[in-house]
């Protein structure tokens, strides 16, 4: 077929699809680069080989003490093939994977906080159309690309703690049906039913310094990760605060629930403020992931003999 023979628009549409998975293709390829020059570092849950090696052996560790399948079975022929429960090693595994796409959120919004920065500093820099309001509006969404980023990155950060919080529900009262219990019931449940009997747990560094996390109401806390996320979800979008009508507005408006909430609730800074928050929680998130599975492994030992306490009889810390 000759070129004056194919159609413009099949030609068009086929570089379109083209330019698209350039495009896909091109950004794993500079986060994969880029990665390397963020300040600061994201942090992760493995980097070198003998994490790795840690962190399988704890998990699988983990995973037989839950009733899991062991590392080494011996099966014995003409015998019953024996049955174990797989639903811990998929809790570990979804865990694991969730940091890891929360990771990959954190770095694409830092690679839109860099490129963002440059375009509102020198966007001669790239070829824009000549239509000079085309080309406010691009430079407009390209910058405004780094705070639905950096939303994505709060919601998946926020999210992993959804998925220890399950692992912490069926290590410690055999709760797997998790769809409503965010992670600080599970902690304040475990802190109502197992601390007062055991001492090992309640003095462990994993408990101290989980239950820190999560009770903590500052920007590097959970609770204040919940409230974004929360927010983000149900409410309204992150977005940099308004400067304001100036002393002398035009008309008076009565009280408005949405912009009280964004300029108090959700308190955004800017973006050198929201970056660093975001990567202050993957931090902590690669911190502590391990030290959720030291807590997982007293849950076994800890259900033995001990009587629930229903929900709404928590005493909390």
């Amino acid at each position: 077929m000759k070129d004056d023979e194919v159609d413009p628009n099949d030609l068009a549409f086929v570089r379109l699809v083209a330019d698209t998975m350039a495009h896909a293709a091109k950004e794993v390829l500079l986060l994969a680069q880029l990665e390397q020059t963020f300040d600061p570092q994201p942090a992760n849950i493995t980097g070198t080989e003998d994490q790795v090696r840690a962190l399988e052996q704890q998990a699988t560790r983990l995973v037989a003490a839950l009733g899991g399948r062991p590392r080494l079975m011996v099966v014995v022929q003409d015998r019953p093939k024996p049955r174990y429960d797989t639903y811990a090693a998929a809790a570990v595994d979804e865990a694991i994977t969730m940091f890891h796409r929360a990771r990959a959120t954190v770095c694409r919004a830092h690679l839109h906080f860099i490129a963002g920065g440059v375009i509102e500093r020198t966007p001669d820099l790239l070829t824009w159309p000549s239509d000079e309001r085309i080309t406010a509006i691009m430079q407009r969404m390209a910058t405004s690309q780094f705070w639905e980023r950096a939303e994505s990155a709060y919601v998946k950060l926020a999210s992993l703690w959804d998925r220890l919080g399950q692992l912490l529900d069926s290590a410690f009262f055999g709760i797997r049906q998790y769809e409503r219990d965010g992670f600080p019931s599970v902690m304040d449940r475990i802190y109502a039913n197992h601390l007062p009997v055991h001492t090992e747990l309640r003095e462990s560094s994993a408990w101290v310094a989980v239950r820190a996390y999560q009770t903590s109401e500052k920007p590097d806390g959970l609770k204040w990760l919940l409230r974004r996320r929360n927010l983000i979800i149900h409410s309204i979008h992150l977005r940099p605060s308004p400067a304001g009508l100036g002393n002398d507005p035009l008309f008076e408006g009565a009280y408005n629930h949405l912009e009280e909430s964004h300029r108090r609730r959700l308190a955004p800074g800017s973006r050198d403020d929201e970056i660093k928050w975001l990567h202050s929680h993957l931090s902590t998130a690669a911190t502590l992931f391990t030290e959720v599975l030291s807590l997982c492994e007293f849950g076994p030992i800890c259900r033995v003999g001990c009587q629930i306490i229903p929900k709404d009889g928590l005493t909390k810390q």
